[in-house]
């Protein structure tokens, strides 16, 4: 056996970290979503003279792509753990399953 092969049925790392990883992110981008969405709503019924509520709009806006950004790569990061130099990301992540846990939910 070679030192780089592993008995059927035990998980890489990668492996055992992206269910985990696919809820959290999917968790903390559903509040992300009503925030901007709650912002968005703030947005169009504010006056427009109100120069400041629009400033601090901005920043929440923001603040959500921030959060976004870095839930995002924290996915990558975390979902390629584990991964050796002799195996390709795509052999220890399924693209779908990276793409759907790594695209931001919401963009600004």
């Amino acid at each position: 056996m070679s030192i780089l092969s592993r008995p059927a049925g035990v998980e890489t790392p990668a492996e055992t970290v992206r269910p985990i990883v696919t809820t959290l992110v999917h968790d903390l981008r559903q509040p992300l979503s009503v925030i901007a969405a709650c912002a968005d709503y703030l947005k169009l019924v504010l006056p427009a003279a109100d120069s400041r509520a629009h400033e601090h709009l901005e920043l929440l806006h923001q603040q959500v792509g921030e959060a976004n950004r870095i839930l995002h790569d924290a996915v990558l990061e975390l979902l390629y753990t584990g991964a050796s130099r002799e195996t390709a990301p795509s052999e220890t992540v399924s693209s779908r399953s990276l793409t759907n846990a790594a695209s931001p939910a919401v963009t600004y």
